[in-house]
């Protein structure tokens, strides 16, 4: 292993552009569900069930907009499918400052539908900027701006509400978001390479979604489960232990272990699958229940924060593997509602998991759940993988490989051949 290859990167211009602008685009971006949920609690005076709902609203509009948006990227490129987003800002958040709460709800169902497709944009991005071997590096340093960014937006968020005003701050995030969006804009970084944008376009267009791409859209979810479990279980165990003043300390010390692992992973020499980093993040996050101390807690929340921020990395990395570059940014956006449906799905679950039977419930829910995910989807990869034909030595997945063989054995001298 060696850091040098993030130095490289940070030294080629047009890469580290598109970190800065990444960077810049998703502190607003972070800050915006806070903000709404203040929005609706300390402006409206409203309940934090009401402020949910508007949560879930914007959250439902994320997921359904993501592949529609990530569909843009492919067919049109970045500028033409930017634009919808940059006219939806600049009219959707002015009007969420002065709107009723039961106007908040759909125009916070509008604000995620045309949320600015960061995550396709810049996984794309670096595709076409990086060469295929460091990659792994590239998607592992953009998990770590990922990660500063969602310490920064949330804090400046709160503190733009509590010094100014929740109108002024949800206006403020729109605003920045549009900068944020006209920097892409501006700087129009490539998202096809140009042997791509040369290849004459096909007639009929190749499917993308595989069992392989599935599988690891599974995966997503999965990852969604163990992280929704670690940070509900903990704001759960420190009211357990009426040390909710640490809650800081401890989310400090899980999110630094992830910033180490998610470079750590960057600079490995090989790639992971990433079922088997789910696999082992689902283990290591089903016991962190058991701590009783506030520091144990802390220190049981580093080995499976560790893996937090590879197992991310690695989805995407294999992503790009498993679709072609014409189909990337449609795939992207489905991998992002992947995650999106993941923790807004698992997330009620657990709540309910804690409800009933504490902290240490919710932590082995969702540990359990990503395991389960985990082993079911290496499992049924094994089931399907391309494996050599005992008989004819033709490519086949290894459960028709083996009633092959058998009709082979039984009709001995006859000439094998396979459908489909």
């Amino acid at each position: 292993m060696g850091f040098s290859g993030y130095a490289r990167l940070w030294s080629d211009r047009q890469v580290r552009r598109v970190f800065v602008a990444a960077f810049l685009a998703r502190i607003p971006m972070m800050a915006l569900p806070l903000v709404l949920t203040l929005v609706v609690v300390e402006g409206m005076g409203r309940s934090y069930a009401e402020a949910g709902l508007v949560a879930a609203a914007e959250t439902i509009g994320s997921a359904v907009g993501s592949p529609w948006r990530g569909r843009l990227l492919d067919s049109v490129g970045l500028r033409r499918a930017l634009v919808p987003s940059l006219v939806a800002v600049v009219v959707v958040y002015p009007l969420m400052a002065v709107a009723t709460f039961w106007w908040l709800v759909p125009l916070a169902f509008l604000a995620g539908i045309f949320l600015v497709p960061i995550y396709a944009l810049v996984r794309l991005s670096l595709a076409v900027l990086v060469p295929e071997e460091e990659r792994r590096t590239a998607f592992a340093l953009d998990a770590v701006v990922a990660e500063a960014s969602f310490i920064i937006g949330p804090a400046a968020g709160g503190a733009l509400v509590v010094l100014v005003s929740p109108e002024v701050a949800i206006t403020a995030v729109g605003l920045c978001i549009a900068a944020a969006a006209s920097v892409f804009w501006y700087t129009d970084p490539p998202i096809r390479s140009e042997a791509s944008k040369d290849r004459e376009p096909s007639s009929t267009r190749e499917p993308w979604l595989t069992a392989d791409v599935l599988f690891l859209f599974l995966v997503c979810v999965g990852a969604m489960a163990a992280l929704m479990s670690t940070d509900l279980g903990i704001i759960a165990a420190l009211r357990e232990l009426d040390s909710v003043g640490l809650v800081g300390l401890v989310y400090l010390g899980w999110g630094a272990s992830s910033l180490v692992g998610g470079l750590l992973y960057g600079v490995w020499h090989t790639s992971i699958r990433p079922s088997y980093l789910l696999l082992a993040l689902g283990l290591l996050t089903i016991p962190v229940g058991v701590a009783h101390e506030p520091w144990a807690l802390a220190l049981a929340t580093i080995p499976a924060g560790f893996l937090c921020a590879p197992t991310m990395t690695a989805c995407t990395e294999w992503l790009v593997k498993l679709v072609s570059e014409e189909r990337r940014g449609e795939a992207s956006g489905w991998q992002g509602t992947s995650f999106t449906a993941g923790g807004a799905v698992t997330a009620p679950l657990i709540g309910l998991a804690i409800d009933h039977g504490g902290a240490a419930v919710g932590f082995a829910a969702g540990g359990a759940a990503a395991t389960l995910i985990a082993v079911g989807s290496l499992t049924a990869q094994r089931l399907h993988r391309p494996a050599e034909c005992d008989v004819c030595g033709a490519k086949r997945p290894l459960r028709a490989r083996k009633r092959h063989t058998q009709r082979q054995r039984r009709a001995e001298g006859q000439v094998c051949h396979h459908a489909g």
